[in-house]
């Protein structure tokens, strides 16, 4: 029996029902059961990139309106587009992601919140170029996508006594770069501190000891020495604080104090007259004759 082929039925799409947010990798794929095919493809920290919002029935059929739509994000510190009108049922927006990771994108309707809002699969997001170091001082902990890159204060030191800093080869937006393997180079703004040899960054970090020797305040500086061109990074001040009392220190008129050096002085004493009183000073010190407080 010979079969027959009817006249083209046209096939309107249904009601509006949902939104759909395809992100680069993603095709429309109208009447399936996922509405689409293709995989997110990875993007970078830094770098905007665009995602297309679809009007929707129950089909994932396209379905002319002018509906606000705005963008989300679960990457907190995400630049995210202003909400934007749908033009015949589409509209194309961009946003960039700040931090690593991976991460999805929300597309909601605005103007009725009844429809269905739509998430993506989980986006790859790398860390974008090597552009500067990250110093961490004990008390901060890294906050990657962040305007500063760290939450946190640094805790108090004691003259004397080690303590470990963390660097990290990161991109604009401090997500560490695991592929670099600079040379990076401490210093201080403590004249007097103890501080590591250079070292390489091992998958783009480094665990260096340093050591303050003077009271007051101080702070540490990472450089890159294999590249000149990559941002260096200071700490925030840090407190120091003198260590135990563990002896005294004697003044002569002319000689002056120099806490967390070598001799703890400078200067030479003055010749004095026989039979003329004159006064010294005697201090109670740490280690590293800095002052500590007592009424001993």
């Amino acid at each position: 029996i010979a079969p027959d082929t009817g006249s083209a039925v046209t096939a309107n799409a249904g009601a509006f029902a949902k939104l759909q947010l395809l992100v680069p990798g993603e095709m429309a794929a109208a009447g399936s059961t996922s509405g689409k095919t293709g995989t997110p493809g990875a993007e970078t920290a830094g770098t905007p990139y665009s995602v297309t919002v679809n009007a929707v029935d129950a089909n994932w059929n396209l379905v002319s309106t002018n509906d606000t739509v705005g963008i989300t994000s679960s990457d907190t510190h995400a630049t995210l587009p202003a909400n934007a009108a749908l033009v015949a049922g589409t509209q194309i927006i961009s946003l960039t992601n700040k931090t690593a990771g991976s991460w999805t994108v929300t597309a909601s309707n605005i103007t009725h919140n009844l429809i269905t809002a739509n998430t993506s699969p989980a986006i790859a997001v790398t860390a974008g170029a090597f552009t500067k170091l990250q110093l961490l001082m004990p008390g901060e902990t890294v906050a990657a996508g962040t305007t500063t890159g760290k939450t946190g204060t640094p805790s108090a030191e004691m003259a004397g006594t080690a303590f470990n800093v963390t660097v990290n080869a990161v991109d604009a937006n401090w997500n560490v770069v695991n592929t670099v393997t600079d040379t990076a180079d401490i210093t201080s703004s403590d004249a007097n501190a103890a501080l590591p040899a250079d070292a390489a960054l091992v998958a783009g970090t480094k665990t260096f000891s340093v050591t303050f020797k003077t009271l007051g305040s101080a702070t540490v500086t990472a450089t890159d020495m294999t590249d000149g061109s990559k941002t260096a990074n200071t700490s925030p001040t840090t407190t120091v604080v003198a260590g135990a009392l563990v002896k005294l220190q004697l003044l002569l008129p002319g000689e002056t104090a120099a806490p967390g050096t070598s001799a703890g002085k400078t200067g030479t004493p003055n010749a004095q007259t026989t039979g003329l009183g004159y006064s010294v000073t005697v201090n109670a010190v740490d280690a590293n004759w800095n002052l500590v407080s007592t009424n001993t």
